[in-house]
């Protein structure tokens, strides 16, 4: 009985006197980097860019998309043939080489 009531105090107070580990703060990754929460990046997804931003969800980090298109993007147009002339300029007959 005597050696518990010593052992006791002694286990309680090693146990309270390891440090916790240490918690990393809550980043995104995307494009090989680190994002604070809240910072946003242009994110590419399926050949689809988009800005989204870093937020918490149920104790994780997730990317929250926020807009469609990236700032400084240029608006996506149809693509057309470079090779294929105007029908104006095309010759009507054959040309001699």
């Amino acid at each position: 009985m005597v050696i518990r009531s010593v052992l006791c105090p002694i286990g309680l107070a090693l146990a309270f006197a390891v440090p916790a580990p240490a918690l990393a703060a809550p980043e995104c990754l995307a494009n090989g980097k680190s994002f604070k929460v809240g910072e946003t990046a242009c994110l590419t997804v399926a050949g689809e860019s988009h800005l989204a931003r870093c937020d918490m969800v149920l104790n994780n980090t997730s990317w929250t998309k926020i807009k469609d298109v990236c700032p400084g993007d240029a608006p996506k147009l149809h693509p057309t043939s470079l090779s294929t002339p105007p029908p104006s300029t095309m010759p009507t007959e054959p040309a001699d080489n």
